[in-house]
């Protein structure tokens, strides 16, 4: 898992721009049924999510999946923890 903060969503692409904690930049792309969690208020755990449900900002836990032929990152899980 890699520790970072929300940059950039593209909704149209299903990608996401994430900064690291040493400042690097990592565009993810999310295939169909990628695991996406986020904050559920009432209980402070997590609950099933959308990249809708995500904003800029928020800090992530993210799993890298396969790099497709042009080097793109796809994300297999995506955990909000802000």
């Amino acid at each position: 898992m890699i520790d970072a903060r929300i940059k950039k969503i593209d909704l149209t692409r299903r990608a996401v721009t994430v900064t690291t904690h040493d400042q690097q930049e990592i565009t993810l792309t999310f295939p169909e049924g990628a695991n996406i969690e986020v904050t559920e208020p009432a209980t402070m755990g997590t609950m099933g999510g959308t990249l809708e449900d995500l904003r800029e900002g928020y800090f992530v836990q993210v799993e890298l999946g396969p790099h497709d032929h042009e080097g793109a990152c796809s994300c297999m899980s995506l955990v909000s923890v802000s």
